[in-house]
């Protein structure tokens, strides 16, 4: 009995480090793709299709959580990066994890004054920041 004790608690303590592994990669993979879309969105943004992985990994309500967190982080610092930024940085990591990320840019207008506003679709879905009052840019 205390063999198979022991066998099921060595068991769930392998799950548990290997979720704590998939939580530590989430985090540095967004962490380093935040980092860069902050000093070099233009480059990251030229780069953004070609970092399609193969299969997917992380479930994407996990992936956007856990890159959450770093815009929370940073925010709390009193630095607030742009929607540019956090899409950037969503959208990378996305693409990293074998989601179809792209990213999404849309303008209005209120009382003469132009906004534009950008945001991450999956498979033309959006999944964060996709205000209903922006009217989105297509390439035809």
């Amino acid at each position: 009995m205390k063999e198979v004790q022991q066998s099921w608690l060595l068991e769930m303590w392998k799950i548990k480090v290997k979720s704590w592994r998939e939580a530590a990669r989430l985090y540095a993979r967004s962490g380093l793709a935040l980092l860069r879309a902050l000093l070099l969105p233009g480059i990251e943004m030229r780069r953004l299709e070609d970092r399609l992985a193969q299969r997917q990994r992380a479930p994407e309500d996990t992936v956007i959580r856990r890159a959450g967190k770093w815009f929370a982080a940073i925010g709390r610092l009193g630095l607030r990066p742009s929607c540019l930024v956090r899409s950037l940085t969503l959208a990378r990591v996305l693409r990293r994890e074998g989601y179809d990320a792209h990213l999404v840019f849309g303008v209005r207008s209120d009382n003469g004054d132009m906004e534009g506003h950008c945001w991450v679709a999956v498979e033309g879905r959006p999944v964060t920041e996709a205000p209903a009052s922006f009217k989105e840019l297509r390439h035809e």
